[in-house]
């Protein structure tokens, strides 16, 4: 359920103006318990707190001639512990910034102009086909980064084509991330991608280009697809990734299959993932094979409010024994 948020300004020579936000966000909380790998060894941990608290506004414009701006801003850690899963934890409640977007819409395409933390493009994207709550970057993917990005999309029928520029990582904030010393530059990256959806198929194809500011010239490709066929939903992914510059020579290759059931209120779900890791070890993971798999069932106890229990097992890097998470967890929406 949406609620909207309507600030009056009332001006005594010029009558009423007003503008409309729309506010939704979400809470989770639960409990989580984890064993982590590593050679020979492993570590213990476990409890109960906050997995999500993060409250979304969404504010719209019609410019007029055909004309939009969308402005999207969220808000994260409104909670004691700050969020369990970010570092703000423990930091007494720390509220922190989330992903904030403004896009212009016209008639020859949109202009998105964002400070985001993307999802893992397999796991939490077209292929995982959300059966798994928790996602697999920062396990045997890699972990989430945030980025300042310009991305122009035009939509061609059932096709969506669109061209982005992404600023290095961490290196948010104007006027960092292009140009200038390594501490301001960083490795940016330039991509192209289609996405179809039409029916009960969806796909996305990207290409990735990374520069070499940093001395690790590489590239990346992408592919994802899933399909609806009523009683499941079905999705496949890879990732290959190129590094092309010596001493950080060589290629991991991503894949991803994912299973969703709907029974009624309840949905089953599972992932089955690998990063193979050839030529030379241009990663902290080592050279070789990695995999993890994962189930979850979800139970929806409205539109708005579910119940969440999962559980994965991953290898995070080559030659570590492998490590295991389970989550309980009661997810309210608004």
């Amino acid at each position: 359920m949406k609620k909207n948020l309507v600030a009056l300004a009332v001006l005594a020579t010029s009558g009423v103006s007003f503008a409309q936000v729309t506010i939704t966000g979400n809470l989770t909380m639960g409990y989580q318990a984890a064993t982590t790998g590593g050679v020979g060894s492993s570590a213990d941990s476990a409890g109960f707190g906050v997995d999500t608290s993060e409250i979304d506004f969404t504010a719209t414009e019609d410019l007029g001639g055909g004309m939009k701006a969308t402005a999207k801003l969220a808000l994260a850690g409104a909670d004691r512990s700050g969020e369990s899963s970010t570092v703000a934890a423990g930091s007494g409640n720390a509220v922190s910034g989330r992903d904030a977007s403004l896009a212009l819409a016209t008639g020859a395409g949109t202009l998105t102009l964002a400070s985001e933390q993307a999802p893992d493009y397999l796991s939490g994207g077209i292929a995982g086909v959300g059966a798994y709550y928790s996602g697999f970057n920062g396990k045997v993917f890699d972990a989430r980064v945030n980025r300042d990005t310009v991305t122009y999309s035009i939509p061609v029928g059932a096709l969506e084509l669109a061209a982005t520029y992404q600023e290095a990582a961490g290196l948010q904030g104007l006027g960092a991330g292009t140009t200038g010393t390594a501490a301001t530059t960083g490795q940016s990256l330039a991509g192209l991608l289609a996405t179809y959806t039409s029916g009960a198929v969806a796909a996305n194809l990207t290409y990735l280009s990374f520069n070499s500011n940093v001395g690790r010239l590489k590239d990346q490709t992408r592919l994802s697809v899933s399909y609806d066929f009523g009683v499941a939903k079905l999705g496949l992914g890879a990732v290959v990734t190129n590094a092309n510059t010596a001493p950080a020579t060589g290629r991991a290759t991503d894949l991803l299959l994912g299973v969703s059931v709907p029974m009624g209120a309840l949905t089953l779900g599972a992932e089955f993932v690998q990063r193979k890791i050839d030529d030379v070890a241009f990663t902290t993971q080592g050279v070789g094979t990695i995999s993890g798999s994962a189930v979850q069932a979800s139970y929806a106890l409205s539109k708005r409010t579910s119940l969440i229990g999962n559980y994965a097992r991953w290898t995070q890097t080559v030659g570590n024994d492998a490590s295991s998470q389970y989550q309980l967890l009661l997810s309210h929406s608004f």
